[in-house]
């Protein structure tokens, strides 16, 4: 069990939410995320709307026309981008405050930003799994057993919890376990679970085999692990945890980064090699430092010179 001492956003009380996702938007780089419904309509897109095959080919051909892409690089580029809205607030959460977001598709609205990549994700609901340690949950002491069972209720009459307006205000539990294991667990089934049928539908959109895709997900998962040191301040943690991570998601994320450990200016270093190629170099004629096919000692180089190229804090990723 991957036991980190000293992360900064441990919940200390009954926070929503909302609040988790402000503490931990540090580790989500260049995206955000809310709780609430999407606060416009423009440019945002349910979840559950790409499972349909015309509104994912829409997406595509976004990406292909102002891209200037091939079906591959095109179906290539749309995985990374929106696994990316997909796993990262799961995986901040999950590292920096031990909670888990509802990854339902019927619960999500994407964000996508000019040229197909999404870079923002409203969970409509403040829903989310929790350790029995979290302030949240729920005490075993206040359960009713006379309560009527949820399931025995009219099935015609609404669920508020259903309601878009159903805002940021304290979590709904839609699990309670009791360690971290456990917790780690339901991240790794939630993200397959919401990404599995989207990955089942590209693959007839490209010839990219399933390690090519999951590739370009676990990639998205490695990155955020590494980012959660900005708030965590760990140089280790992220990686640490990200290995426990890709252990329990063996085999569908076989095509996992590797890391590439190094000091610089006195401080170590935890850089990526991912698994799968992204494709990238078919547009831009240069392969981006993650890359597999380029050297590590490249690599390093590169990650060194993009370390000072960010100021005080930067990181290998």
């Amino acid at each position: 069990m991957i036991t980190t001492p000293g992360l900064m956003v441990r919940p200390s009380g009954p926070a929503g939410l909302d609040a988790t996702l402000r503490a931990v938007a540090p580790a989500l780089d260049h995206r955000h995320a809310i709780i609430g419904p999407p606060p416009s309509p423009d440019g945002w897109i349910r979840a559950a709307d790409l499972l349909e095959p015309a509104a994912l080919d829409a997406a595509l051909a976004v990406i292909r026309e102002y891209h200037e892409a091939t079906p591959e690089v095109a179906v290539s580029y749309f995985t990374a981008w929106y696994a990316a809205t997909i796993v990262g607030p799961a995986i901040a959460m999950f590292v920096l405050a031990r909670r888990v977001p509802d990854l339902d598709p019927a619960g999500l609205s994407v964000h996508r930003h000019e040229g197909g990549w999404f870079d923002a994700t409203a969970f409509h609901h403040p829903r989310a799994a929790l350790l029995t340690s979290d302030p949240a949950a729920p005490d075993p002491a206040d359960s009713d057993p006379a309560a009527p069972d949820p399931a025995d209720s009219d099935p015609a009459a609404p669920d508020p919890a259903d309601s878009d307006l159903a805002g940021s205000g304290a979590v709904e539990p839609t699990a309670v376990v009791a360690d971290v294991d456990a917790l780690r667990r339901l991240l790794v089934a939630r993200i397959i679970g919401h990404l599995e049928p989207v990955i089942s539908t590209l693959r007839s959109r490209a010839r990219l085999g399933p390690a090519a895709l999951w590739g370009a997900v676990a990639s998205q998962c490695g990155r955020t692990f590494l980012l959660t040191e900005r708030v965590s301040r760990d140089p280790h943690a992220g990686r640490e945890e990200a290995d426990a991570f890709f252990a329990d998601a063996a085999p569908t994320l076989r095509a996992r980064p590797t890391w590439q450990q190094f000091v610089h200016h006195g401080r170590p270093y935890t850089g990526m090699r991912r698994g799968s190629c992204c494709l990238a170099h078919r547009l831009t004629e240069e392969f981006c430092t993650a890359c597999p096919f380029v050297r590590s000692d490249e690599r390093e180089s590169r990650l060194r010179q993009w370390i000072d190229s960010q100021g005080p804090g930067g990181l290998a990723v």
